[in-house]
């Protein structure tokens, strides 16, 4: 083995160590929060760690796995501007990571930009087309933005993927505006 292939083989196992610190860090943080209490202090902490274990990265290792870590730490710090530009990265290199679109799609919204959102959205669907996750989120951008036939339309395709979204209904606020429509409600309370 050359001194090359020596170096680089500890390059790799030492990114390779890098991102599995990120991912732990960002796993335990996202233990750590709930919806209410927003992001607290040890889990702002535990992100940005993560955010330094993947800035000592060498260059040819950011990209991929990288590039969604950071994305999603910076989204779970709520610097939903920061993070777009790796989500639009992620989803450009990977048209496949429905992981990616969500992201994309859930930091735009919360920018206020529901319409580009649920552009997003869509066009990851077309690249994930069996992910209900992407069918549900859809329909609740759908359903925020006043589109109920999109909404139920795509609502009823994330649960006939996976039912457990059905229960998810129940208390999702951006269903509030559609709760009591009979498709709505015939789409929650009757088999797909």
């Amino acid at each position: 083995m050359t001194i090359s292939h020596l170096n680089n083989s500890i390059e790799n196992l030492r990114d390779s160590g890098l991102l599995r610190q990120a991912s732990g860090y960002i796993e335990l943080a996202e233990f750590s929060m709930t919806p209410e209490a927003g992001v607290s202090e040890p889990a702002k902490k535990l992100l940005q760690n993560a955010i330094n274990a993947l800035d000592q990265l060498s260059p040819k290792h950011d990209s991929g796995n990288a590039l969604i870590l950071r994305a999603e730490a910076l989204r779970a710090l709520c610097h939903f501007s920061d993070a777009l530009p790796y989500y639009q990265r992620v989803v450009r290199e990977n048209p496949h990571s429905m992981a990616g679109w969500l992201g994309f799609g859930w930091c735009l919204k919360r920018l206020g930009q529901l319409s580009e959102a649920i552009d997003v959205l869509a066009d990851g669907i077309d690249y994930c087309e069996n992910e209900p996750a992407l069918a549900y989120n859809l329909s609740c951008y759908h359903s925020l933005a006043g589109n109920v036939h999109a909404a139920i339309e795509y609502l009823t395709k994330a649960i006939a993927s996976d039912d457990r979204f059905r229960s998810l209904t129940s208390c999702e606020s951006d269903f509030d505006s559609i709760r009591n429509d009979p498709r709505f409600v015939a789409v929650i309370e009757q088999p797909v």
